[in-house]
């Protein structure tokens, strides 16, 4: 990793208001350490979603809001914006009927199992329709690659090979079960612009039966999607084995038209999570209409099938810790008299670990209801880099990282859409001295995709992911407020707050142009 230089293009240094000064040096240690120690005590269960201690999560972090003078920014006057979502779960009469459409005879009939299954992405109607075979069905006119160029999906059931073509880059997460999703949900994508009904992902790296459906569940353990993509029409889609796939290739290949009918059979129970979302406004009324988001996601991982608590105090107590410390910094400075120009929205995003799902619908429909100039996202603020000397996944591509070498480092990503922001940021940090690294938006592990700003500058928001890096602990049960350093914790929490101010109160960011 390379440290990025940049004193030679630097914007004269900003200084905030004195009673904004005040107010940031005041974000203190001890009040992060009771932050986290709460959120990442057993007593609230490893946040995970749908479990009471996501709940009692929520409600310490709106308590706290508004003990510490923020105003709730939900709905109703509260500090809660609602977020309907569901655990997939697979009901008994998941089923494939692959059919000749000429004579109407049966090639393949198989239930739920090793062969055949529908995949949690999947929507919940039954399709009936075409089988055609359309290769990895990826669409990339980047790369001039087009599966689908002779081939009239319309209203059709796809089959897909796993994997991307060649010449087409592979998803940039790390291998595994992360990997087949993002690989899943690009093709997907591809087959409803091209107006298909459904998919048939050809096996290959994909997960077993059981692992997608275990038997025993968890919270650990269980997914979810956002409610809403389901009642937008989601693709009925669903994996087959590479053995019960291969005559239904070769019938196509021979020139057979086929027929297949999909029943998903999902079992859809809503529940409703919440983002936690309190608000400093700003001076300027001319502005009124305008707001920068700071954000950290609130939930972990729960409790696995043996009853484990992962309490994920790193991931991300710590950076709901730093977002509830800079907030109370924004509501001290205002009741001195300070505010920046624009509203400052401090949110702590749910269902982060399920796949941004809380940060995603907020983007969708932002509340209060107004233009997001930037977002600041924080995740994993509080530990040194760690990264060992191994062939874990979860370090895939990254070099050895001695944590003694990195106790006042800061990863920022997202400096390549977004510059200007970037800046902002290091001018901010010239009052408090972290070595900002730049140097993760590109890579085989994909981090700039896995956190809660990636909603923001997927729809052309300016965004900054602050990150103290991996370590051996993430996502197990040894994340604990222990091994937390917060005095470092306390420059990443102040970072954020005095670039808050600077970018609530200068120019608006705008992204690279491609």
């Amino acid at each position: 990793m390379a440290l990025l230089a940049v004193a030679a293009s630097r914007p004269p240094a900003t200084r905030l208001p004195d009673a904004a000064n005040r107010a940031v040096a005041a974000v203190s240690a001890d009040d992060l350490r009771t932050y986290v120690g709460t959120l990442a005590s057993d007593a609230f269960n490893g946040r995970g979603v749908g479990d009471s201690g996501n709940r009692k999560a929520e409600e310490f972090i709106c308590a706290t809001l508004r003990a510490n003078g923020v105003t709730p920014a939900g709905a109703g006057g509260s500090c809660y914006q609602t977020v309907e979502v569901y655990s997939p779960a697979l009901g008994s009469r998941a089923r494939l009927t692959v059919s000749n459409s000429e004579d109407g005879s049966t090639l393949a009939d198989m239930p739920a199992g090793a062969d055949f299954y529908p995949l949690p992405e999947t929507g919940d109607a039954a399709v009936t329709a075409p089988l055609l075979f359309v290769g990895h069905g990826v669409t990339s006119p980047d790369m001039k690659h087009d599966d689908y160029a002779r081939v009239d999906a319309r209203g059709a059931i796809v089959l897909v090979k796993e994997g991307m073509p060649e010449g087409v880059p592979r998803t940039s997460t790390p291998a595994g079960d992360e990997a087949a999703s993002a690989a899943i949900a690009r093709k997907v994508a591809d087959a409803k612009q091209h107006g298909a009904r459904g998919v048939l992902v050809i096996g290959g790296y994909l997960p077993g039966y059981r692992s997608v459906w275990p038997e025993r569940s968890s919270i650990q353990q269980a997914s979810y999607r956002l409610l809403s993509s389901l009642r937008t029409g989601g693709l009925t889609v669903a994996t087959l084995s590479e053995h019960a796939a291969g005559p239904i290739l070769k019938a196509l290949a021979d020139g057979r038209r086929l027929s297949a009918s999909l029943m998903p059979d999902l079992v859809v129970t809503p529940i409703t999570m919440r983002n936690v979302l309190g608000i400093v406004e700003g001076r300027d009324p001319s502005r009124t209409n305008e707001m920068v988001v700071v954000g950290a996601h609130l939930d972990h991982d729960g409790t696995d099938a043996d009853g484990r608590i992962y309490n994920g105090a790193d991931d991300n107590a710590s950076g709901t810790a730093a977002v509830l410390a800079a907030a109370t910094a924004f509501a001290r400075a205002a009741d001195a008299g300070e505010r920046p120009a624009r509203a400052v929205v401090f949110a702590l995003w749910n269902g982060e670990e399920k796949g941004s799902l809380g940060a995603e619908a907020f983007v969708a429909a932002p509340q209060p209801a107004r233009r997001v100039v930037a977002n600041l996202n924080l995740d994993m603020v509080g530990r040194h880099e760690e990264v060992p000397d191994s062939g874990d996944w979860r370090f895939r591509g990254l070099p050895k990282i001695d944590p003694a070498a990195t106790g006042n480092t800061l990863h920022v990503l997202g400096y390549s859409y977004t510059p200007e922001l970037a800046a902002m940021l290091r001018d901010a940090n010239d009052a408090v001295g972290l070595t900002l690294q730049e140097d993760y938006d590109h890579g085989a592990l994909g981090l700039l995709q896995r956190s809660d700003q990636w909603p923001f500058l997927a729809h052309g928001i300016p965004a900054l992911f602050l990150t103290t890096g991996l370590h051996p602990d993430y996502h197990t049960p040894a994340d604990d407020p222990d091994r937390i350093d917060f005095g470092k914790l306390t420059r990443v929490a102040r970072l954020a707050a005095r670039a808050a101010w600077i970018v609530a109160d200068g120019p608006e960011p705008r992204m690279k142009k491609n």
